[in-house]
């Protein structure tokens, strides 16, 4: 017989505690995945947004305030800026209005100046600035809500009350851990031809910069220009731009995780008293195998890796639950999650769960283990006799 086949045989005798040992491993494994794909996330978009040379500029007052569309063309004339666009918010709902996503008016004209890092398809954004209400939509947006390029759709909207149609051209060259993997992207002048009296405001504007030692230089001033008007304005680069934006959720963020961990530690402990009950289960075999001439480092690899194959099984279908429900299955279990739905689970966090599965495993068995392989031969067949 085998090490591999001895220790499958002796997880076989009590396979309903197995059972429920793996499962208590998987259900800590997923809680632990879930929890750091949160953070993971948030670093994610910041570590995409550190090299910009992007600026946003919104309203003093807030994102909710409008800023006047001729703001856009007064900072086109400023030395060192490469390009301007702008984003007006829509404020769009496809079916359910919990399913929030960002959609946008935007200036089709300089898409591929403005965000020069994506890698535009020279003929997609033709089509964009040719077609009336054609729309850009990120990845992820599509994925949530099953569309596809060619889709026409139509987007109830609660800020100008009106109902809009719209073809998805293409999608956002973004990749799933990238903001704009959101976005919903549209014509300017589909908006103002759809709202009575046309609309010139607009909420944000994203300026392209020339080079990286002048963000600085545009950055003030652009809020310098607009200083003593009536909408004064908030200039922020985009990686402070999304790293003051998720900074909102680190609180949350922290008491999840610290939920979580207090989970995981609880399930440690449930672990490590089912390791301790089995041990003292197998006094005889231990006795019977050291009779036999097994050596305590022999016995004690055995034991212990009883433990840890239940840990790699449980830990395995813990980590596989959470990768396919945070990515593989983000389209089908959107209603269910929300915004969770868009959040993708890198594999280093399934890599940190089946390790975190195994240590807590180890942490588990090895002090049971250990007193298991330290009893005296004489003094086991007394305890079973």
């Amino acid at each position: 017989m085998t090490l591999g086949t001895f220790v499958w045989c002796n997880l076989g005798r009590n396979r309903f505690r197995s059972i429920l040992t793996a499962l208590a491993v998987a259900f800590s494994t997923f809680l632990v995945c879930a929890v750091l794909t949160l953070p993971s996330v948030r670093d994610g978009m910041l570590s995409s947004t550190a090299g910009s040379l992007r600026l946003a500029t919104s309203h003093k007052a807030g994102l909710s305030y409008w800023l006047p569309l001729a703001h856009a063309q007064r900072v086109r004339t400023l030395p060192h800026v490469a390009s301007v666009n702008h984003w007006t918010w829509f404020g769009g709902i496809y079916t359910d209005p919990t399913e929030q996503f960002p959609n946008y008016a935007i200036d089709p004209e300089t898409v591929a100046e403005t965000w020069p890092d994506f890698d535009w398809d020279t003929q997609t954004l033709e089509t964009f600035k040719r077609i009336r209400n054609g729309a850009l939509v990120g990845v992820r947006t599509m994925e949530q809500f099953d569309w596809e390029v060619g889709d026409e759709i139509t987007l109830r909207d609660s800020v100008f009350a009106l109902d809009l149609s719209f073809k998805i051209i293409d999608q956002i060259p973004a990749s799933p851990d990238e903001p704009l993997a959101v976005a919903f992207w549209f014509s300017r002048t589909y908006l103002e031809e759809s709202v009575p009296n046309g609309f010139d405001h607009v909420s944000t504007l994203w300026i392209q910069v020339d080079e990286p030692q002048h963000l600085n230089t545009v950055k003030a001033a652009i809020d310098d220009l607009f200083r003593n008007s009536s909408a004064q304005t908030d200039t922020q680069t985009e990686f402070s731009m999304f790293a003051s934006f998720l900074s909102s959720f680190d609180g949350l963020i922290a008491v999840v995780m610290l939920i979580g961990l207090l989970v995981v530690g609880a399930i440690a402990l449930i672990v490590a008293n089912t390791a301790a009950i089995s041990m003292r289960e197998r006094t005889a075999d231990v006795a019977v195998l050291k009779t036999l001439g097994f050596r305590r480092w022999t016995i004690f690899r055995l034991l212990l890796s009883e433990s840890l194959l239940v840990a790699s099984l449980g830990g395995g279908l813990g980590a596989g639950l959470a990768y396919l429900v945070l990515n593989a299955g983000s389209s089908s279990w959107a209603p269910f999650l929300g915004p969770l739905s868009l959040f993708i689970m890198p594999v280093s966090v399934v890599v940190i769960g089946l390790v975190l599965a195994l240590v807590i495993s180890l942490l588990a068995g090895i002090i049971p283990v250990f007193n298991a392989t330290r009893l005296n031969v004489v003094t086991a067949l007394r305890q079973i006799a």
